[in-house]
């Protein structure tokens, strides 16, 4: 999804620093946790420019017009599934916070997609993802319910929402196959590994494909050590002097004409 960077997990310098921002009591951070500094790029117009700035028009005329009349929606935090909720073991934690906050974006009150923003590690600042310009995947993430965890959940292409009493309802189901909501503790997750399936085709075209580029390599060198060897062994015999018995009478005799011409020539001018 990220197209300015890959996904990248909270270092814990940085969720201790959130953590204090949005819960000075300790407790655990809930759903709405959405650091101050966050809210102000979104309200200050900042997420606006850069998107206008990466994703805006270009001088192809290429890219999305963020104008005045482009609006923010409710700022979510991300959320993926916990180790332990993937091992399938019992767990009263089945969630962790990622560094990423999800927002629906409008233009003349019309969704054209969703930005995520992020902390930067190295400036501790929050800038811009990455965009995605889906008008349904706006409509989804701009449904969740208060009080829900907002969980993207990337091996299954889906985006979930975790009630506090458990129960979790599929915004975009995405390859889960839930269609309702169901308790948490009913679902199978699929591993982190697991790739999304491509269509490649045959998967034997690439083994052939491959062994025929190096079938064609393999000829190419073969010629190439062959074709100097046949000329050094050709050479010599082109050095080879000819034959004086070979030579036409002809061309030995060639140049005597011109010497008694030249004789002719000049006993004639002194007889004058």
């Amino acid at each position: 999804m990220p197209r300015l960077r890959s996904a990248l997990a909270v270092p814990a310098a940085l969720l201790a620093l959130v953590f204090v921002a949005v819960s000075p009591a300790g407790s655990a951070l809930a759903e709405g946790s959405v650091p101050s500094e966050v809210r102000a790029y979104v309200a200050d117009g900042s997420l606006v420019h850069q998107l206008n700035d990466v994703y805006g028009v270009d001088a192809a005329g290429n890219g999305i017009d963020f104008d005045d009349t482009t609006t923010t929606g409710e700022i979510e935090r991300v959320h993926v599934w916990s180790d332990e909720l993937r091992a399938g073991a019992p767990t009263e934690h089945p969630v962790d916070l990622v560094n990423e906050w999800i927002v629906p974006i409008s233009i003349a009150e019309e969704l054209v997609g969703v930005a995520t923003i992020w902390i930067n590690p190295a400036t501790v600042a929050p800038e811009l993802a990455s965009f995605v310009a889906d008008v349904e995947l706006a409509a989804a993430l701009s449904e969740v319910p208060d009080g829900s965890s907002l969980i993207h959940d990337a091996p299954s292409l889906a985006w979930l929402a975790l009630a506090e009493d458990g129960t979790l309802t599929p915004l975009v189901p995405g390859r889960t196959g839930l269609s309702t909501p169901v308790p948490v503790d009913d679902i199978a997750l699929l591993p982190v590994e697991t790739a999304v399936p491509q269509d490649g085709g045959d998967p034997g075209t690439g083994v052939g494909l491959a062994i025929a580029v190096l079938g064609a390599l393999f000829a190419i060198i073969v010629v190439a050590l062959a074709v100097p060897a046949r000329r050094t062994r050709k050479k010599p015999e082109a050095e080879e002097p000819a034959d004086a018995d070979a030579v036409e009478p002809a061309a030995l005799e060639a140049p005597a004409p011109k010497a008694v011409r030249a004789t002719k020539t000049k006993a004639a001018t002194e007889d004058d």
